[in-house]
């Protein structure tokens, strides 16, 4: 049920070109509960960040899609929840595309080092290069005066986005 409606968003997406929805992005779908209390999450974006008015959009395009849909409406049933918003502050980031949203913003990671520890870092993302060709990578500033183990960090800190166990936004002060 889940594919078939990241399917339907997906055509949806396809189809926004000229519309409020342009430029927006599917990130992922939950679908939880049963019978007349089924609940659709669906977490968009957009690489400017996506608006309150292309959520409210969407909403409406899957609903539509949906009660079009003899077969989908069966399997999700005619009372349901749809939610469509954008991931908040101090959710993971889960797809590479993320990552150029928040270029110039400060994340919280944790990946794999070249030797194969685990290793935290906060720190400003300053560059993305995601490639189909070749490893994607991003390029993280340290925050100044920062420990990483028991040294200082110095410099950017450059990661393949397959060492990135976990990437947070974070809220600046």
């Amino acid at each position: 049920m889940q594919k078939r409606i990241s399917n339907c968003l997906l055509q949806i997406i396809a189809e926004s070109a000229g519309t409020r929805g342009e430029g927006a992005y599917l990130i992922d779908v939950k679908v939880k509960g049963k019978g007349s209390g089924r609940k659709i999450e669906i977490l968009m974006d957009a690489d400017s960040g996506i608006r309150i008015h292309q959520c409210a959009w969407f909403g409406r395009r899957i609903r539509e899609m949906i009660e079009g849909d003899e077969e989908l409406q069966e399997l999700i049933g005619e009372n349901f929840d749809l939610m469509v918003s954008s991931p908040g502050l101090g959710e993971p980031i889960i797809i590479h595309r993320q990552y150029i949203r928040h270029i110039g913003k400060l994340l919280s990671l944790r990946y794999t080092d070249l030797s194969g520890v685990q290793t935290e870092l906060r720190g400003h993302l300053r560059e993305v290069s995601l490639s189909e060709e070749s490893r994607s990578w991003i390029t993280v500033e340290p925050e100044k005066g920062k420990k990483k183990g028991s040294q200082l960090v110095a410099g950017s800190i450059m990661l393949y986005l397959d060492q990135v166990i976990s990437a947070v936004p974070e809220a600046e002060l």
